[in-house]
């Protein structure tokens, strides 16, 4: 029979492991996945973290193949709104929770697509913060992924290649066409953070391997895009429970912490009624335990290592 094995990964928990003066606050059972787990250090993020799953080979260029795995497109780009912030001698890039209404999405679109008709570019948008420029051929460039670029300065990020100088052209045109338009006044009026930027990303091809998982489970659109992408199955809720699983591998992903709002809360109930089952379960010998926590590492847990005296 095979061995029950799961992968948690559990989003938003490096930057409180991190901070050393947290040790001594850790919950009982998230403590001692740690200092009994075999330790395997690595600092990719969520959405690279997730298409390493499902992937044949590591996804290790800077970018990441969203829009072929979101549409099946060859010659398509991501060009997704986003917010540029001067601080100091960098630009910082956001691009999460900008509030962007369809109306407001469709009127931007429609400003600024003269500027990519020289580049034989279409603009659309598949949702209202998630842009798509369809062309007749990608340019030679070097592109990163907006997941890890967001909330960091874009130095270091920026476009490389054989087009890189057309296209910082055009991106810094876009800017500037941006930044003068009424809907940015108004979402200024309003408080809201203007778009005055787009990031292009998302290229190359998705290669699939046959999926190692019985069943996954969480919220996150990529999670279902990769779950439908290789048939695997999927549930889309976070209420976890260590009875549903069954012989094989399976693979769980909780819901980001937020560590704006009580994180240590969030983290205590999570380790009562996740993790204190899921302990149990290892240490009995019926489960195999691989915690992954993205921008971190990962702990891999066996019954042996439930028993460890340290």
């Amino acid at each position: 029979m095979d061995k029950t094995e799961l992968t948690l990964v559990l989003p938003g928990l490096a930057v409180i492991l991190e901070q050393k003066i947290n040790a001594s606050i850790i919950p009982k059972y998230l403590a001692k996945i740690i200092s009994k787990g075999q330790f395997k250090k690595d600092s990719i993020g969520l959405s690279r973290v997730l298409f390493n799953h499902f992937s044949t080979e590591p996804c290790t260029a800077t970018d990441l193949p969203m829009v072929n795995l979101a549409t099946g497109r060859s010659r398509t780009l991501r060009a997704d709104p986003c917010y540029l912030h001067a601080d100091r001698d960098r630009l910082l890039l956001f691009a999460d929770n900008i509030d962007l209404s369809k109306e407001e999405s469709t009127a931007l679109i429609a400003e600024i697509q003269p500027l990519f008709d020289d580049f034989g570019g279409i603009l659309s948008q598949s949702s209202n913060n998630e842009w798509l420029l369809d062309m007749q051929e990608l340019p030679e460039l070097n592109f990163s992924a907006l997941p890890e670029v967001s909330g960091k300065g874009v130095d270091g990020h920026l476009l490389i290649g054989r087009d890189q100088q057309d296209w910082i052209r055009l991106w810094n045109e876009v800017q500037m066409k941006l930044y003068a338009s009424e809907i940015n006044q108004r979402r200024a009026e309003d408080n809201k953070l203007p778009i005055n930027s787009v990031w292009f990303w998302g290229a190359g091809q998705f290669e699939a391997k046959t999926s190692p998982y019985l069943q996954v489970q969480g919220l996150s659109r990529l999670l279902s895009l990769l779950a439908e992408k290789t048939d695997t199955s999927l549930i889309k809720n976070s209420n976890f429970s260590v009875m549903s699983l069954t012989s094989g591998k399976h693979l769980w992903l909780a819901e980001q912490l937020d560590i704006d709002h009580d994180w240590l809360q969030q983290i205590e109930t999570f380790d009562a009624q996740v993790l204190q089952p899921l302990w149990q379960h290892c240490r009995s010998g019926k489960l195999m335990i691989n915690v992954e926590i993205p921008n971190y590492g990962s702990y891999k847990l066996s019954a042996l290592d439930c028993w460890k005296f340290w």
